[in-house]
């Protein structure tokens, strides 16, 4: 079945990454064992963790022809699913699956366990022993030139991510004073990831692995740089290596069963193991509710992949039993609502996340996806700027913004919009496209918009969904 209406912001994943910060103290000695820089998933980082908050990276949202309004389909969830549906006034939001009255989310999940096809396990369950233990290296001490360039980049990065980029040259130049120091190659990784050079983050990521191979938390970058850069597959293959080290490890389960579900499709025996993973997490979790919580959710999220979404609801609620304050359960709720066609329970759900975390970017952009889907672009606008003035250096919010103030007839206002998601990414594939839109289609000039639809084409791969409607338009310019 095909997913029609699927908003932008991306079921759970509205946010699948995590942001990465560093730890400037210097190890005792200089003995790098584990390493100084840590990649800590933040509040927005939970898909894994919470189903709701993935970087749109994930997506390319874009407005549709001028006044068309479309239902685009998703990606797929993150890496392959929208985070926030930037089209034709955006996806019509809908939702409200009633909870069902099972006798409990497991016992739903176990029940289908015979109707999911085998599950080839390419990482071993929790409780295994390790099949290939991933031991930390002890590393040499720091060549001093090198650690005075590195701390430097430090310093610049906790100015915050708009100095990031100026942080490159003093990182880049520890690396070639010492090409050892694997926490200048991960901060690197960090820096490129925040700009948006997603294979540059893997290429640095992967620089600072081969150095030391035990950094867990190098580890967790790498394989969302690849998620990233739409290389689940290898994310996956990483992940399970680590599992293979250390079968215990819930959170890179957690992952690990994201990325199979994000590169599964319908049917496929990907799919089926990312179930199987997600089960797993509810076995692990035991009594701890936040692990159970995030198991739920990653059921939830498989299930609603699979078109299953009853039992996603089910699911969902299970996990609002245990934390009826978690924010990303119930934005995860509104998507599946939405999904089903309920858009005023989808909008009180996204109302709820809001109110459960003000800060919480993801359930107010899906919020003004309604909004936008009913053509209320003023109250749209109002959610957008304040999901902006959380986190102005999100693109996606602020291709949103621009679609809100395009379809209130504020051109201007789109524009300048559109232009700062490409100064906090550039070659961003949804501005691109919705800049060329706006010129072709309202301010009618013809080289401009073809520079920007040409800018879009290379900017995308060949199976881009928009790429017939952008060679379409390109025809008409000529």
């Amino acid at each position: 079945m095909t997913n029609s209406r699927r908003p932008l912001l991306g079921l759970g994943l509205v946010r699948a990454w995590f942001e990465i910060s560093v730890d400037v103290n210097v190890n005792p000695g200089h003995v790098r064992n584990q390493g100084r820089p840590l990649v800590l998933p933040s509040a927005s980082a939970h898909e894994l963790f919470s189903g709701g908050r993935e970087r749109g990276l994930k997506s390319t949202g874009a407005l549709p022809a001028a006044g068309k309004k479309s239902r685009a389909e998703d990606r797929a969830v993150r890496a392959g699913g929208a985070r926030f549906r930037t089209e034709g006034g955006s996806p019509a939001p809908e939702i409200a699956c009633r909870r069902l009255g099972l006798a409990g989310a497991l016992a739903v999940a176990m029940a289908l366990g015979g109707g999911t096809g085998g599950c080839a396990h390419k990482a071993p369950p929790p409780g295994t022993a390790a099949a290939s233990p991933i031991a930390a290296v002890a590393l040499p001490k720091t060549n001093p030139e090198a650690q005075a360039a590195f701390d430097e980049g430090v310093r610049i990065m906790r100015m915050g991510r708009r100095h990031y980029k100026d942080a490159r040259e003093p990182l880049t130049r520890a690396t070639k004073l010492d090409g050892r120091l694997f926490e200048a190659w991960h901060d690197l990784g960090v820096v490129e990831t925040t700009l948006g050079n997603f294979d540059a983050a893997v290429d640095d990521f992967k620089q600072a692995l081969d150095i030391q191979p035990g950094a867990r938390k190098t580890v967790l970058a790498y394989g969302e740089s690849l998620r990233r850069a739409k290389n689940g597959k290898k994310a996956g293959e990483v992940y399970a290596r680590w599992l293979s080290s250390d079968p215990n490890d819930f959170e890179m389960r957690a992952r690990y069963s994201q990325v199979l579900r994000e590169t599964g499709d319908m049917g496929s025996s990907t799919l089926d193991e990312s179930l199987e993973q997600a089960r797993l997490l509810l076995t692990q979790a035991g009594g701890d509710v936040s692990h159970t919580v995030i198991a739920y959710n990653a059921l939830a999220l498989t299930y609603y992949k699979m078109g299953k979404f009853e039992l996603a609801e089910t699911a969902l609620h299970k996990a609002a039993d245990l934390d009826p304050k978690s924010a990303f359960v119930w934005n995860n709720l509104g998507l599946v609502a939405f999904e089903r066609g309920h858009d005023q329970e989808a909008f009180l759900d996204f109302q709820k996340a809001s109110e459960l975390d003000p800060k919480y970017v993801q359930a107010r952009l899906n919020k003004a996806v309604v909004y936008l889907d009913c053509g209320d672009y003023k109250r749209a606008r109002a959610d957008l700027e304040k999901a902006t003035e959380i986190d102005p250096n999100d693109a996606e919010s602020q291709v949103a913004l621009g679609v809100a103030a395009r379809g209130d007839g504020k051109f201007d206002e789109a524009r300048k919009a559109y232009e700062r998601a490409l100064d906090i990414e550039p070659d961003y594939p949804p501005a691109l496209y919705d800049l060329g839109v706006l010129y072709m289609d309202f301010d009618k000039d013809s080289a401009k918009a073809k520079d920007f639809l040409t800018q879009y084409l290379q900017a995308v791969g060949k199976d881009d969904g928009r790429r017939a409607d952008v060679e379409g338009r390109l025809k008409e310019l000529k």
